[in-house]
């Protein structure tokens, strides 16, 4: 019974001394990788804020929920660059939907003009905006702050 009891110690012993041996090499990796969630979030919720604001002319309720709303990272995590880029994607994103609504007439009624949170909703799941800030975060790397 006593071997039985200390071979069991022995096993969990070796188990916990393995797991925070390995913490190291797996804190880097998944640190890399929260850091790169992190950043994607960021720079498609830039995105969306960006494309709503000037998707409805800046307007008053738009600008009362993005005050209101606390989401993304409070530490700036995109580049200067980043936003540039993503002010220029927005605006041009906005001309285009400016087109679609003149495009309008030839739609069912009630389906004329801007149609931005359909066109936001598919810019946002499109594999484009992901693919996108993928390439941002290796043109930014991940900063050594993060990586310890």
């Amino acid at each position: 019974m006593i071997t039985k009891r200390t071979f069991i110690y022995l096993v969990l012993g070796m188990a916990c001394f393995g797991a925070f041996a390995c913490k190291s090499t797996r804190g880097v990796t998944s640190e890399a990788a929260m850091y790169k969630a992190i950043y994607i979030d960021q720079f498609k919720l830039t995105y969306f804020r960006q494309l709503l604001i000037k998707s409805y002319n800046n307007s008053k309720a738009v600008q009362e929920i993005i005050g209101a709303d606390h989401s993304g990272f409070t530490e700036p995590i995109l580049t200067a660059d980043d936003h540039k880029l993503i002010d220029s994607l927005t605006t041009i994103d906005n001309e285009r939907m400016k087109i679609d609504s003149t495009a309008g007439n030839r739609r069912a009624e009630g389906a004329e003009g801007k149609r931005p949170l359909g066109f936001i909703l598919e810019k946002l799941t499109s594999k484009w905006l992901d693919s996108l800030s993928r390439q941002r975060l290796k043109i930014s790397g991940v900063p050594e702050g993060w990586v310890e």
